[in-house]
Parts: structure tokens; sequence; C-alpha cells
């Protein structure tokens, strides 16, 4: 609870082959033996997220990836799962590894990042154990090269410089909520009264916005919406803004006066993880499904469906009355994503609050461009209830 969300961090990625020294390469950055180094081929099976906060930067995570020449069955499964994390990488490091010169495999993956508009700095690594000249490598790729030893901690400095030089300033929005309140604002946050969360926490939405809205100096009321009534009436009626879970939309939309601002967590979380207006035009997709369309239901979280809370249940059932009768509705979790996505009419998908920007925005772009409209779980349950245009009003989202 100490640490900034892994969701929020920067993600900066190291790519190569094996044993080229990734892992070296991450405890040099962190000053700590945090990442397994090992003279062993292929000892990094997963992607290993390392956070990590780097001074003139701020909170980031390191990507340690597996090599990028694995081979086998195994090693063609962990070179996918490595170009799996392209999509939520903003900075890469690829590392030249000296065995290889012609580094063939090293400007695929370069191309690659580059292709995907992601700044890339590269590394020769333990050149303490022989001289590397870097002048023509730097100019066919136009990117900086860096020359460290992680063993010897050789040009570590160097390296967090070109970070800091080449790391997107704008890798995210700057606030979740804070452009929508001032110092002093009266703040509601309502949630279910079965709180959808393990006891003494909060869902991860509720934890961001909670802070960002104390970082912003309101004054914010957390209440289930059993509760709510009582407290708006205390209030006068009269907080500065709403939040609440979209699964008690009904309710609290009922006694919620009509001039006070009134959002949902889910489609904050759009606007600061995503594309709001995509979003919102993707919900208007609703009204063409036809029995037996083919929609895609896609989460970050990997978790069973809990009856009653607002995930996969209540959305199919939604869906399916929508449609008239029974959509084929498919479901996938976690980092995996389809390549192909075009065989679908709709993507719905959660909030998001646990992958970082850049991940979101890459299933957007995908979407986009196999022509498929994508909508969010909120925002298509403002849809359902018809209450779209008052909770997207405050956030000044134009329906086009």
């Amino acid at each position: 609870m100490q640490a900034s969300p892994q969701s929020d961090r920067l993600h900066i990625t190291v790519f190569g082959c094996k044993n080229s020294g990734k892992s070296s390469l991450i405890n040099a950055l962190t000053g700590q033996s945090t990442a397994l180094v090992s003279d062993e081929p292929g000892t990094t099976t997963e992607p290993v997220y390392q956070p990590f906060h780097l001074d003139r930067v701020g909170p980031v995570v390191l990507v340690d990836t597996s090599g990028i020449d694995d081979e086998g069955d195994q090693g063609s499964f962990r070179v996918h799962k490595t170009k799996q994390v392209l999509d939520e990488t903003d900075l890469g490091i690829v590392i030249f590894s000296q065995e290889n010169e012609c580094f063939k495999l090293e400007k695929e993956w370069y191309r690659e990042l580059v292709g995907r508009n992601i700044p890339v700095i590269g590394v020769i690594t333990k050149v303490d154990e022989r001289y590397v000249d870097i002048d023509p490598l730097e100019m066919e790729l136009n990117i900086p090269i860096v020359k460290i030893s992680a063993k010897k901690k050789m040009n570590i400095g160097s390296l967090k410089d070109a970070i800091r030089v080449f790391a997107p300033v704008e890798f995210e929005r700057a606030s979740i909520v804070g452009d929508l309140v001032k110092p002093g604002d009266t703040v509601v946050l309502v949630t279910p009264e079965t709180i959808p969360a393990p006891k003494y926490r909060l869902v991860a939405s509720q934890q961001q916005i909670l802070r960002d809205l104390l970082d912003h100096h309101a004054m914010v009321l957390f209440v289930t919406d059993a509760e709510l009534p009582g407290l708006l009436a205390k209030l006068n009626g009269r907080p500065d803004l709403v939040i609440t879970d979209s699964q008690v939309f009904d309710k609290v939309n009922a006694v919620v006066p009509a001039s006070v601002p009134l959002t949902t967590y889910a489609i904050l979380m759009a606007r600061f993880k995503g594309d709001l207006e995509r979003f919102i035009d993707g919900a208007k997709a609703i009204e063409t499904l036809k029995p037996g369309d083919k929609v895609l239901l896609s989460e970050a979280c990997i978790q069973h469906p809990h009856n009653g809370e607002i995930d996969r249940v209540l959305v199919q059932q939604k869906l399916h009355e929508a449609a008239g009768g029974q959509l084929e509705i498919t479901t996938n979790v976690g980092p995996d994503f389809p390549d192909n996505v075009g065989d679908y009419k709709l993507i719905v998908h959660c909030g998001g609050c646990i992958f970082n920007r850049k991940q979101l925005m890459m299933r957007l772009l995908r979407s986009n461009e196999q022509g498929v409209p994508i909508t969010n779980y909120g925002i298509s349950f403002a849809y359902f209830h018809g209450i779209l245009p008052r909770v997207v009003d405050v956030l000044q989202a134009e329906q086009r």
C-alpha cells in the first residue's frame, strides 16, 4: 500500500538474446540483486516485473524478459510471452549481444519497437571484457547506444541519463479526477453494501481515485448506497461531485439531484487509461447487436466472477437482452489478447485499473485497425440504464 500501483508506473522493458546480461543490467540499475542471474541460458522463463524509483523520472517498472533467441516448443512460448510485453512497454532497452555481431534478431526487435512508436535505447554489455565500436550501429539505427559493464558498474549512470532523456513524459494522464475538483470540494464516493473487495480493502479503482482526490485536497466522504440518502440530507443535497460503483447506478441516480455532477469509477478509469470518446462511440454498437453475433469480453484481472457483481455475469446478461437473443460471447483475461479481433461485432473491456495506459491503448489501436467497436464495462452499464449522457457530462465528453 506504500508504493505507487504498478499500473501507474512507466514500464521499461529489457530485450535481448539469452545470456546477454538482461538480468544483470536490471540489478545494476536498481542497485539490488532482485533479478535472478545465471550462466545457464533460459533462466528467465516469464517476464519479471521489478518496481523501482528512478531519480528525476519517478516510479518505474523494469521488465526482465526471456531471450529473444529462445528455441524449441518452450522457447517459442517464452518468446510469445515476451512479445506480449510489447503492449505495455513505454520505453524499450535492446541489448546488442557481442556474440552475434550482425545483430539480426536485435534489429528485428528494434524495428518492432519503433513500429509501435516506442522509444528505444541500445545497450552493449560486458564492455569490461572487450572493446566494441558502437558508431556504425548508432548511425544505422539512429538511437543512443550505451556501453556498460553490469559487473563493474561501468556507465550505469550514463544509461540512467539516457532513460531520463528518452522516457516519454506523457505516458499517462496527469490525474484521474484532479481536473474535476477544486481544493475544498466535497466529493461523495459510493460503493455497494456488499463491497466487492476482500475485507479491509477497496477495489483498485476506488483506492486510486480516493488517493487522487486527497492529493488534490478535496474533502471525501465514502458511503454505501444504503447510507447515501442520509448523507445527502446532511449535505442539503449539495456535494460538488458524486462518484459511484456501476452496480448501484439506478439507486444512486434516483437520489442524487440532477444539479449534482455524477459519474462512476469505471468511466473515470476509462478516461484515465484509455480513450473515453472511443469507448462512448463503442457503446452505440450495442443497439446493432443481433442474436448469434460474436462479442469479446476482455478483463485485466484473472479472477472468478461472482453473481451480482459488475463483471462478465451481468455484462453478458444485459448484452443478451439488448440483442434480443443469445450472442456468441468469448471471454479473455489477463495479458492475453487476440491478434485477430475482426470477427467480433463488439469488444467490451473492464476498467483496466491494473493495466498501464499503454497496454489498454494498444488494445484500442488493434480494435480500431480491424474496424471493431470497443467500449467499457461501466460505460455499457450506463448505456443499459439510460444515464450515459449524465455520467459523462461532468467529463465534458462530446457524444458524436
